[in-house]
């Protein structure tokens, strides 16, 4: 591509990729090879486009430049309120992303044998045609519950997409390899007890730590104390969240990080907690007991906005309500008053008048003659056993280190808080995580506070901030909402209610199904994301299962195994410099601008409104309605036969809810944006005290919490209701979960430990001594999830995944520095080259999931997804249980075995040279798919 101004040095000369090699230092530096940068092109106009990166889901503002329909440059977009003009290596990798020699250019069908990798070019037509025939067969033989779709989170902007797709289907299952083990729990749980937000940074809530430098100091509290835990700034974000968490601790910021690997983040910490993989929730019981016992708690606070002081039956474990009692009205709770000594009802909001004044801890004799705890009560005596001296035996960590910890934390309340981070996602006690970490929150206060982490403003994560959304996903009433008989059957769904949050199914379940047939076989799979072969647990399996199908789609930008090994058709997706897209970045709406548009790819919406499309023509009647204006409603939009009419959606998505224009258009949006919706100003104060500001149903009244009693719930008794019938306040209509591990036809109202199921303890049920180091994976600075590794660049700084060894364990093994190794545990073995390094502690091994591109022409593909995978390892597979709420399988504290290998996986990629294959190739723009075909 010798004339768009990318050469293979000239992307090292980037500031941002300066700053992915030193997070890399000492591990990747020596692959880099020096050598001067090609001289820029000088001929044609040169365009400047603010647009939105998505190679991660920090949609960072971008600045690209399009020379004769070629985008020839990107560099941060110093205007962006976020990123502030930073840009990491993944966003400026998209020009190699864009003219990749392994894009995925026009629709093929398969040839041979699933499998074969051989194919031929289909018209878009054709495409349509042949998948919705097998699509209509089925449904008319089995109806919707044939069909399974998929897709990916972290790359993906359409994230519903496929759950749009199935409520005009009308049924099937929906699932997306994080979900339950990314993001889900957090993004659920923890709102279901603070009624405010999840504490993600890398997702998106947590916008407070950006507002030092923009508001004025007299209206801006920063963070004192930032608790990081399992969260790795400098590695999932480093243009956006690690620059700007990097100039908060600069600034005086206190940090404490609980990382099992001494990242760049851990390396500045004042406190770095190195925790044994897969046991935070013991750790986050014992902060919980120190801060009860120490009295550290927020008094005012924990009585007038918890539940803490609520009483709560013995037997049903849920608080009472005062018309139990005969003491009150349905909606008012019952409290044990010391002035009274009796249990009086608890009106909202909490008297001012000081007429009650609660009792916080104890026992006590109601009305009816019946024995009752305060939640409180119930919380301290659950969490009595966790001392700092159990929970440093458990997770294997210093007890005087746990105690500096939490002292730090609590210095810094209420303008504090902890984010929580994928890692306890991908453990069994995923759930009890995210109300571990709600509850100290809560505890201290550090709700809506300057400077708390936790704020109740508008999130780009939220369902209400994807611009595509699922029919009737807000209105239970609309006639393309998937029907309740049909949603109720999504598989695992009755078992996991917690999945419903996001209307997925169980991925073991769907598997199960796939393989016995049982509840019912699904028959069709449409994938739509990059590799799930390297991205889903027990990887294996999913294969196994998946090579059964009577038909499989992927919808993606590149071939991956995923579309070598197991598709039939594979549909050519665009990049994100290809896209239109809008995203909110804290006060501001920014807008996606398509640069260019190559081959036949298109944006994935237009892949799923082209499915309807062809199926309307069969006579399917929901895909019909759904494109009928008068049906599908403004809110929702129709789906869309041409790319302009779902832009113009988009631009009047965001000027009706943002900037109160219903007239708004691409037009008109891309005229404006990105432009503010609000001051800064006005962003910061809607939610500091925000319970306190009158109620829109009652101005009379405060507006209190988004939660059943409008109160925090760190006593989360909706988790029993949620069990039992679907909803968190009771008004759900399935059955009870049952056999679930542990219990979970009543989901626990409080967190719980459980050892991990595979367990280096001696002694304990997991045990087994030919597996005796516990596996950890986490992020890298280069790639997100499995993107970007057949980009040169990337590939060049991080070649093959590194195995992380204490020096302490590789003595013990017998291995050294570079050695090539066999990883193995139950389920299948793998490669990796040794690093040895105290930034993981002994009997602690770390990898990264990886593929290799360069293996899918090979004699044998499949070698692309097995060669280094470590999710050939970990758990997804029915001996092994699962979250009780979730279904969430383990990816993070699995036990294996190393061994020495005699080298590296043949044929795989190591020296910079080889990558060559891969730089860029120069491509016109045609306008892509939407130039060929409409529906």
């Amino acid at each position: 591509m010798a004339q768009t101004n990318i050469s293979r040095r000239s992307f090292v000369k980037l500031s941002a990729f300066a700053g992915a090699a030193a997070a890399m230092a000492g591990a990747t530096a020596s692959n880099l090879m020096q050598v001067e940068p090609a001289a820029a092109a000088t001929t044609g106009q040169e365009q400047k486009i603010r647009t939105i990166c998505r190679a991660c889901l920090n949609n960072c503002g971008v600045v690209a430049h399009v020379r004769d329909g070629k985008v020839v440059k990107l560099e941060g977009d110093p205007q962006d309120p976020m990123n502030k003009g930073a840009a990491c290596a993944k966003g400026l990798a998209g020009i190699q992303a864009l003219y990749n020699p392994n894009r995925i250019k026009y629709p093929m069908k398969r040839k041979g044998e699933r499998g074969s990798n051989e194919w031929e070019r289909i018209s878009w037509g054709q495409a349509m045609d042949e998948i919705s025939a097998v699509m209509w067969e089925w449904y008319q033989k089995e109806g919707p519950k044939c069909l399974v779709t998929s897709t990916g989170g972290g790359g993906n902007p359409q994230f519903f997409s496929p759950a749009r797709f199935l409520s005009v289907w009308g049924g099937g299952n929906f699932f997306e390899p994080g979900c339950a083990q990314c993001y889900l729990p957090r993004n659920h749980m923890e709102f279901c007890l603070n009624g405010t937000a999840d504490t993600s940074l890398a997702d998106g809530p947590v916008t407070e730590v950006y507002l030092p430098g923009y508001l004025p100091d007299d209206k801006c509290t920063p963070t004192k104390t930032y608790v990081m835990w399992g969260v790795g700034p400098s590695y999932h974000g480093i243009g956006s969240t690690g620059r700007v968490v990097t100039e908060l601790r600069n600034n005086g910021m206190k940090t404490v990080v609980i990382d099992p690997r001494l990242t760049p983040d851990a390396s500045r910490a004042d406190v770095w907690l190195p925790i044994r993989p897969g046991t935070d929730v013991a750790l986050m019981l014992c902060w919980i007991n120190y801060i009860i016992e120490h009295d550290l708690w927020a008094k005012d606070f924990c009585r007038e906005w918890t539940n803490l002081p609520f009483l709560v039956h013995e037997d049903t474990r849920l608080t009472y309500r005062a018309s139990e009692l005969g003491l009150g009205a349905d909606d008012e709770y019952v409290v044990w008053d010391k002035k009274t000594n009796a249990a009086v009802a608890m009106p909202y909001p909490f008297p001012s008048d000081g007429s009650i004044d609660p009792e916080m801890f104890g026992t006590y004799t109601l009305p009816n003659g019946e024995q009752a705890r305060t939640a409180f009560q119930i919380m301290k005596e659950h969490v009595a056993e966790w001392t700092l001296e159990k929970a440093a035996e458990v997770c294997w960590l210093d007890a005087d280190k746990i105690e500096e910890a939490i002292k730090l934390y609590v210095q810094g309340c209420p303008n504090a808080g902890i984010s929580l981070g994928v890692a306890t996602d991908q453990a069994i006690n995923s759930a009890q995580a995210a109300q571990g970490d709600a509850i100290m929150d809560i505890l201290m206060g550090c709700i809506r506070q300057p400077g708390s982490i936790v704020q109740d403003r508008p999130c780009y994560v939220e369902p209400c901030n994807y611009v595509v959304q699922p029919f009737g996903l807000h209105h239970p009433d609309h006639p393309l909402r998937m029907p309740e008989s049909e949603a109720n059957a999504r598989l695992g769904y009755t078992e996991h209610k917690g999945l419903g949050h996001w209307l997925a199914s169980h991925i073991p379940t769907v598997l199960k199904a796939i393989e016995t047939g049982e509840p019912y076989r699904p028959r069709i799979w449409i994938e739509r994301s990059g590799n799930k072969l390297v991205m889903i647990g027990n990887a294996k399996r999913l294969y196994d299962a998946m090579m059964t199908t009577e038909l499989n789609v992927h919808m993606y930008m590149h071939w991956t195994t995923t579309s070598v090994c197991l598709a039939d058709y594979v549909l050519p997706t665009a990049e994100w410099l290809e896209t239109a897209y809008a995203q909110d970045r804290l006060n501001t709406y920014a807008i996606r601008r398509p640069c260019t548009q190559l081959y036949e790819a298109v944006d994935e919406c237009m892949h799923w409104s082209w499915l309807a499309a062809a199926l309307a023509k069969r006579g399917h009647q929901r895909c019909i309605d759904s494109f009928n204006p008068d049906i599908a409603g403004k809110f929702y939009g129709t789906y869309w036969k041409t790319y302009d009419e779902y832009k113009d959606y988009v631009g009047y998505f965001v000027g009706s809810f943002y900037y109160n224009r219903e007239d708004w258009n691409w037009e008109k949006f891309d005229a404006q944006a990105p432009s503010e919706y609000q001051t800064i100003e006005e962003y910061a104060a809607k939610s500091y005290n925000s319970h306190l500001f009158p109620s829109d149903d009652d101005p009379s009244k405060p507006a209190g919490f988004h939660t059943t009693s409008k109160r925090c719930e760190p006593y989360f008794d909706g988790n029993i209701l949620l069990g039992n019938t679907g909803a968190i306040d009771g008004t759900g209509t399935m059955e009870p979960a049952t056999d679930v591990f542990p219990k979970s036809n009543n989901y626990n109202p409080l967190p719980y430990y459980l050892e991990p199921y595979e367990s280096p303890v001696e002694g304990d049920p997991g045990y087994d001594p030919k597996y005796p180091y516990t596996l950890t994976q986490g992020r890298l600075p280069v790639f997100h999830h499995g993107t970007l590794r057949n980009t040169p660049y990337t590939r060049e700084m991080y070649p093959y995944p590194e195995t992380w060894i204490n020096p302490v364990t590789a003595k013990e093994i017998g291995v050294e520095d570079g050695d090539w190794l066999w990883l193995e545990s139950k389920r299948g073995r793998t490669q990796g080259k040794a690093r040895i390094t105290k930034s993981v502690a002994p009997k602690v091994i770390y990898q990264e999931r990886f593929w290799f591109p360069e293996l899918l022409d090979s004699d044998d593909p499949n070698r692309a997804w097995q060669a280094m995978n470590i999710n050939l390892l970990t758990q997804n597979s029915d001996d092994c249980p699962f979250n009780d709420v979730y279904g969430t399988y383990v990816l993070r504290g699995v036990q294996i075995n190393i061994t020495k290998a005699d080298g590296a996986p043949e044929g795989i990629w190591t020296e910079p040279e080889q990558f060559n294959a891969w730089l860029p190739q120069e491509s016109e723009n045609t306008g892509g798919g939407n130039a060929v075909y409409g529906a």
